[in-house]
């Protein structure tokens, strides 16, 4: 304070050329102290602002990473949804295939059913036919017997003869052994193994139990287990937890169910 005074005085004395009064110098104090006043405002205020400046710009970089981070997240999740969705249309073009299996199976058995039950039908109508000439050459020698007793003529030798003559041979015209057939079987229908039976669920075995059932190392079986849970069966790739082959060798025998 003191030097802004002498400052003061030095410019009243250098533009007057003789002594001030004493309300003058006081006036001159007064302004000085004003300026004073105000100059240390604006600098307060500056602080203020630079204050302000720096904290905008924190918040712009902690802005700018938290978008980063969520580019990035954004990014991986469009990649794994595009892995499953890979994985989905694989699978159901597999299971288009076996369906369309099974259907080929299902006519193959429907035909030889049909087959075979033509063929049983045929068996039947010749045993039938087979039954009724029996019948028939049986009631020919019985006729035969009765009208040699009436006739007395004939003797008990030469109607025995004559019903054997009379009687078809007909052990050469049956088949020694008739073969029924037997009951056509329905067909078997493979059915898919039941989720929590055979399969290992990757949600829940232990390292031992991937190493051992599914001839995992180690160190993939720790890292499956680390990347849990799993929703699908496919994102031990879409996590990059064990490669495409590996997977292909393994997906019949795992399961993700919760």
């Amino acid at each position: 304070m003191t030097r802004w005074v002498a400052m003061a005085l030095i410019l009243i004395v250098g533009l007057s050329g003789c002594m001030v009064s004493k309300t003058k110098y006081e006036g001159a104090v007064s302004d000085m102290e004003s300026a004073k006043a105000e100059l240390e405002k604006g600098r307060m205020h500056q602080e203020a602002l630079e204050e302000q400046i720096r904290n905008l710009k924190g918040l712009n970089e902690k802005i700018s990473t938290d978008l980063e981070m969520m580019t990035t997240e954004v990014q991986r999740i469009k990649e794994g949804r595009k892995n499953e969705h890979t994985l989905l249309e694989t699978r159901e073009r597999e299971l288009d295939e076996e369906k369309a299996q099974l259907i080929t199976k299902l006519r193959v058995i429907s035909a030889q059913y049909q087959k075979i039950k033509a063929q049983n039908n045929t068996l039947k109508k010749t045993v039938l036919r087979y039954k009724k000439e029996l019948k028939d050459s049986h009631g020919s020698s019985e006729s035969a017997m009765g009208g040699g007793t009436t006739g007395g003529g004939m003797s008990s030798t030469s109607t025995t003869s004559k019903a054997t003559a009379s009687k078809p041979n007909l052990s050469s015209s049956m088949p020694s052994k008739v073969v029924l057939p037997s009951k056509p079987q329905a067909p078997k229908i493979t059915t898919l193994p039941k989720v929590g039976g055979d399969l290992v669920n990757i949600n829940k075995a232990s390292v031992s139990d991937l190493v051992l059932t599914l001839g995992l190392s180690r160190e993939v079986a720790e890292e499956v287990v680390s990347n849990r849970p799993y929703r699908l069966r496919g994102e031990l790739v879409a996590k990059n937890v064990i490669p495409k082959t590996t997977f292909d060798e393994i997906k019949g025998r795992i399961t993700a169910s919760q």
